[in-house]
């Protein structure tokens, strides 16, 4: 009978050696697979979001809804949001949790500070943000912002309309993005399409509203919002327009001049 040759330590050290080299060489690729994968699903959820705001717009003579606001419930306070205004169309409280954010607004935490949030199929949480300028914000900055009427859009194509991003706490309430594919910030615009718009990380870190300390970036890519140069633009805000020059800019045409919650916007 031929005897059987068994593996040396030293060859099964080699081979061991080679495997981990591989993994460590492969776990790269295969984390990135995976991102593009999340980052495709958080597209089609931002799609999604605006559809269901296009079908808003159909049936409140084509305004726009607002960020948030007061309502009741069973004759007590409670906030209510631009997710309460949408769930009629989209009915799935999960469609607004990017699967790339571990940690996503609390935003019943943040509400509850002013009022409980009015009820909404056990809606807690938020990956998302709106374009404050085209989803207005109610009296949350002081003076009453009146919804936006959707004739005001005259570039829906390049009108950031949702974002991955988040917002600091009050009395500023500022949003920002949030970089979260591969340092990529997914949008959706206007007209419905979506996009996932290159960015990178910036200094320092922003403080949510609900405490949590989270990553600063900057936008990249090119657009009405960041026109290039060396300061880093770091909110998607503003109805774009063309200025004298026909360059893409944007405005916010709810926000007077001295008034709370004022933006300038860059067409000027």
């Amino acid at each position: 009978m031929r005897q059987q040759r068994a593996f040396s330590l030293i060859e099964l050290l080699v081979v061991l050696g080679i495997l981990s080299l591989l993994a460590a060489l492969l776990y790269p690729v295969f984390a990135t697979a995976r991102e593009k994968g999340r980052t495709t699903r958080c597209l089609t959820q931002l799609r999604q979001l605006a559809q269901s705001t296009q079908m808003y717009l159909a049936d409140f003579d084509n305004t726009y809804p607002l960020a948030a606001f007061f309502s009741t419930h069973n004759g007590q306070p409670c906030f209510f949001t631009l997710y309460h205004a949408l769930v009629p169309y989209v009915k799935d409280k999960e469609i607004v949790l990017c699967p790339s954010d571990p940690n996503p607004l609390n935003v019943e935490a943040v509400a509850g500070r002013i009022a409980p949030l009015c009820p909404a199929m056990g809606f807690r949480y938020s990956s998302y943000m709106a374009n404050w300028c085209l989803i207005e914000t109610g009296t949350l900055l002081g003076d009453f912002h009146p919804p936006v009427l959707d004739a005001l859009v005259e570039f829906p194509a390049e009108t950031v309309l949702y974002y991955d991003g988040s917002i600091t706490g009050l009395p500023g309430l500022r949003p920002f993005i949030q970089g979260r594919h591969l340092e990529r910030v997914g949008v959706v615009l206007a007209d419905g399409h979506s996009k996932a718009w290159q960015a990178r990380e910036g200094y320092g870190r922003h403080q949510r509203a609900d405490g949590v300390w989270v990553v600063h970036y900057c936008l990249t890519e090119l657009s009405a919002y960041y026109r290039g140069g060396i300061y880093c633009e770091d909110m998607l805000i503003g109805i774009v327009r063309r200025n004298a020059r026909g360059e893409a800019c944007w405005v916010c045409p709810n926000r007077s001049p001295g008034g709370s919650g004022y933006l300038s916007g860059n067409c000027e």
